[in-house]
């Protein structure tokens, strides 16, 4: 029995010595290893395990397996690649400068004028950088074709039916921002009669020939007598010394005449006429065909400066009267 547990013990201490060899990294007892590898072993340092790495898989390999693309729960950093954003490019106001009141140079060469002012209004309604050019009346419309500017405000008229235009084709149009009706103009010293055909009968009415004016004023009033000029001014004048008892023409450039010095001498007479059919429908801004969302934000933009009395004071600085 001794015996038996005197063995038990031998085993015990054996198997002890094993475990501890083997924790150390020896051979266990009775296994020789091989030499090549024991000096391996002894001479080498101990290699730490790497860590595992996760294998990088492209978007294709993750979509396939189901994974998401990235971890909504992260964060995303800036796009340091984002464009940078930049103010929109001013809109280019064609027109003329050779068309005074509307449009003219002054002594330094500045552009001025009434539907310069207005232009200016125009942009600053509608929040937006404007840059005024000026051009030959003949360009103006080539120009705005070729994408030389994005409208042209020069008192160009509105076509209507029968009538021919300076737009031609492609050309659209704004509501009119001034209107162009024929008036009468007399020396402020006569008694005037009313403007109808039976009182005007016999009397000397100046017109400029071939006008509009003249055509109106040989159906509407035949039994008046037509005295025709070369140009308005020149009908003007001959109002002005008496050779004619009225002159019937622009309502605009009457105001603008009977407000300077020459035109002291008289003062507009009668109602406005303005059928479309001969006087038109105003001038109005011309765009390119396909500009009509700009075409629309420029009406209600005129459209305020009527309502809010912007348009009345500018044209005050050239007219004795609103022109809308």
């Amino acid at each position: 029995m001794r015996f038996l547990l005197y063995l038990n013990m031998v085993a015990i201490v054996w198997l002890a010595g094993a475990l501890v060899q083997l924790y150390e990294g020896a051979p266990l007892p009775g296994h020789k290893a091989p030499p090549r590898l024991v000096a391996e072993a002894l001479s080498e340092p101990v290699q730490e395990p790497e860590p595992a790495v996760a294998p990088v898989l492209t978007a294709e390999e993750m979509a396939a397996l189901g994974l998401p693309l990235a971890n909504p729960e992260r964060r995303s950093e800036p796009d340091v690649r984002a464009p940078v954003a930049t103010a929109p490019a001013p809109l280019v106001i064609l027109t003329e400068g050779e068309y005074p009141p509307f449009n003219y140079r002054d002594e330094d060469g500045a552009l001025r004028g009434f539907d310069v002012d207005l232009a200016m209004a125009l942009c600053d309604r509608l929040g937006a950088e404007c840059q005024i050019v000026a051009l030959p009346w003949p360009a103006l419309v080539p120009a705005l074709r070729r994408g030389e500017g994005d409208a042209v405000i020069a008192s160009m008229l509105i076509p209507v039916a029968g009538r021919g235009s300076a737009a031609g084709e492609g050309i659209i149009f704004t509501r009119g921002y001034y209107s162009t009706p024929g008036r009468f103009a007399a020396r402020r010293s006569d008694m005037q009669p009313a403007a109808t055909p039976a009182a005007l009968a016999g009397r000397r009415i100046g017109v400029q020939a071939g006008s509009a004016h003249q055509a109106f004023a040989v159906k509407r009033f035949p039994a008046a007598e037509l005295v025709s000029f070369p140009s308005p001014v020149e009908a003007e004048k001959a109002l002005a010394t008496g050779e004619v008892d009225l002159v019937f023409a622009d309502r605009n450039t009457l105001l603008r005449w009977v407000s300077g010095k020459e035109g002291a001498c008289c003062r507009l007479v009668g109602p406005d006429y303005g059928d479309p059919a001969y006087f038109g429908d105003g001038a109005g801004i011309a765009l390119r065909e396909g500009e009509e969302e700009l075409r629309d934000r420029l009406n209600v933009a005129l459209a305020s400066l009527v309502s809010d009395g912007t348009y009345a004071r500018i044209s005050a600085r050239y007219f004795s009267t609103s022109i809308f």
